[in-house]
């Protein structure tokens, strides 16, 4: 079975006015400690990259601007779920919480918030990255570390989560393996990312648009390096190989921008944007760069126009967000 599907959104009757053209607006190891080279960034097309083992080759950058972006997705996330953290069992069935791992971390604004909301719980973030605050909560830990490598957690989990990992791992079997492998029995595993590609229901995102081809060649360059950014749509199936039982999966509707005429839908498309068109060049140079070969100068010019597309409201398309988790059985 699919995706259980958000009904489709309606566009504000007030776009007709708009011509074409117009813009709205603008785990492994729990231990590693935090080595100088660990804060000397690498330097790359002007941003900067993690330098905690940089063969790893992850594609998007880790500097002020993209915290920024990151901070700014969690409010997105916030609007779109309610203010809720997560949908699986754990934390929300009265059950007290022990060890909670946020897989991935990247500011650790999740985990400060599931940590603020679970006192309970001692909540630990892993990244690859050193850009989480210094002051956090007592129940609070960030490391540096490396998610691909072997884990060596000395005790389960109850809940392991992930959110926007697209284009993070390079083998996602292995990932779903080592997470049910350090949960407890009963535990669970959620992860929240993005479906690419973009996607329009009622046929108004052209195949020859700047945005459709921006999507078909992040798609390719994410392949070329082994950091595939389709592996949202994998998630339940590798779950439930991997051992998981209850899986479950929903499918969530972010607008590019605000053109859907519903309140909700239209102000979360009005962050979008701004996050995706403010962050489309940490989103993209990388892999236009490094993967397909393109120049820094070559990748602006092409993205100014997939950003005029991004805030042209007769395109009605969205970026599809899916919810997947599972439990590791009780036995």
């Amino acid at each position: 079975m699919g995706p259980d599907h958000e009904p489709l959104i309606a566009d504000d009757p007030e776009n007709l006015d708009n011509d074409a053209d117009s813009a709205y607006g603008s785990l492994a190891s729990s231990s590693t400690s935090l080595a100088s080279s660990i804060l000397k960034f690498r330097q790359e097309n002007g941003r900067s990259y993690h330098a905690y083992k940089p063969e790893r080759g992850y594609i998007l950058p880790s500097d002020e601007q993209e915290s920024d972006r990151l901070d700014m997705q969690h409010h997105v996330f916030a609007l779109t779920f309610d203010g809720a953290l997560n949908f699986c069992p754990a934390g929300n069935d009265g059950k007290p919480l022990r060890r909670v791992l946020d897989a991935g971390t990247g500011t650790g604004i999740w985990a400060i918030d599931f940590a603020d909301a679970h006192p309970e719980a001692h909540v630990i973030g892993l990244d690859l990255s050193p850009i989480q605050p210094r002051f956090v909560p007592p129940n609070v830990a960030f490391y540096v570390d490396d998610l691909e490598e072997d884990w060596a957690f000395t005790e389960p989990f109850d809940f392991i989560y992930g959110r926007m990992l697209a284009g993070a791992m390079t083998d996602w079997p292995k990932f779903m393996q080592r997470a049910f492998e350090n949960l407890s029995p009963g535990g669970w595993l959620e992860l929240h990312d993005i479906a690419f590609p973009a996607r329009s229901d009622d046929g108004t995102l052209p195949p020859d648009s700047d945005l459709a081809k921006w999507n078909d060649y992040v798609i390719e360059g994410g392949h070329i390096v082994n950091h595939s950014v389709e592996c949202a749509k994998h998630y339940k199936q590798q779950m439930i190989d991997a051992g998981f039982v209850n899986v479950y999966e929903k499918l969530y509707k972010w607008p590019i921008n605000p053109w859907p005429k519903d309140m909700k839908y239209k102000e979360i498309g009005m962050w979008t944007e701004e996050n995706f068109c403010g962050g489309l060049h940490g989103l993209s140079i990388a892999l236009f760069t490094r993967a397909l070969g393109w120049g820094p100068e070559e990748t602006e010019v092409f993205l100014a126009g997939v950003r005029k597309d991004l805030r042209n409201r007769q395109i009605h398309a969205y970026w599809p967000i899916l919810v997947v988790y599972g439990q590791r059985p009780e036995r």
